[in-house]
């Protein structure tokens, strides 16, 4: 799943901006990101089958910053305690631009698809 995080970074990394939305939510979270004005996705990312989900409905990145993570081991324990998420599901950490406290996803695996 590193992997497919990475990807993402880098992708929004050769970008100069990223907004993000919720695009369906039905078992699945899948969210878009939009790097211009139009109305195609440049990024999709798919969360499979979601446990847990602390996020907006929308939200801007700071490209220049890591954006997706895998939170420490600590921080996992904590909001899987909190959350009582079932083992097998992995915490994903999203930061988002001007909100000061991170996105949460949990979820048993992650797609991103780049269109």
């Amino acid at each position: 799943m590193q992997e497919e995080i990475d990807k993402i970074n880098n992708f929004l990394k050769n970008n100069q901006w990223c907004d993000f939305e919720i695009i369906e939510l039905k078992g699945n979270l899948r969210i878009g990101g939009k790097t211009s004005f139009s109305d195609r996705h440049d990024i999709v990312i798919t969360f499979m089958d979601v446990f847990f989900m602390q996020i907006l409905y929308e939200w801007k990145t700071d490209t220049q910053t890591i954006v997706f993570e895998i939170p420490d081991i600590q921080e996992q324990r904590t909001i899987n305690l909190n959350f009582d998420i079932e083992q097998g599901f992995q915490l994903f950490k999203i930061h988002a631009e001007d909100i000061k406290s991170p996105l949460y996803v949990s979820s048993k695996g992650l797609l991103v698809e780049f269109m």
